[in-house]
């Protein structure tokens, strides 16, 4: 048997949400040990022409979501960019979450093998829908995630390898 496409979509959308809210949730708590603002946190980059902390989980969770809607056939969830504190970044997980979630699995289904057509920039580009959800949606969703505990462990934060990959 084979896994369906809704199956890996949410299966590993869970997994790594699930595992960045909990990271973010660490960071939280070592901020408030440290007596540092979430904004100073927040705002961490490693290089001045990247993206902050914050920026990387709203466009995971983005990622996620919109992934999940072009997937089903639905129309593009918004969610404005407006997070400033840890507790707002974990809600945006969790709102990312709940989208994906409720997603209707034969609607996500029914386009594994038909051509979506992908904005990328000034260009649209045709994807099978399998091939969108592995080599783009997911590729996308963990580089930002990535960059959100990698920016928290830089900062101090103690995470291992298992906060990455398990969910609390």
């Amino acid at each position: 048997m084979t896994d369906t496409l809704s199956y890996v979509l949410k299966t590993s959308i869970n997994q790594i949400l699930g595992a960045t809210r909990s990271t973010l949730r660490k960071g939280e708590e070592h901020a408030r040990t440290l007596g540092v603002e979430d904004s100073v946190m927040l705002a961490a980059r490693l290089y001045p022409d990247m993206l902050p902390l914050s920026r990387q989980v709203q466009i995971a969770c983005d990622n996620a979501a919109r992934g999940a809607a072009r997937l089903a056939g639905l129309d593009m969830p918004s969610f404005p960019d407006t997070e400033t504190t840890f507790q707002e970044l974990m809600s945006r997980c969790e709102a990312a979450l709940a989208f994906v979630n409720a997603t209707d699995d034969a609607s996500i289904n029914a386009n594994e093998l038909e051509t979506l057509q992908i904005p990328l920039g000034p260009q649209t580009v045709p994807m099978q829908g399998r091939q969108y959800l592995t080599s783009f949606v997911l590729a996308n969703v963990l580089f930002h995630a990535t960059m959100t505990y990698g920016l928290l462990r830089h900062q101090g934060v103690v995470l291992g390898k298992r906060d990455f990959l398990v969910p609390d």
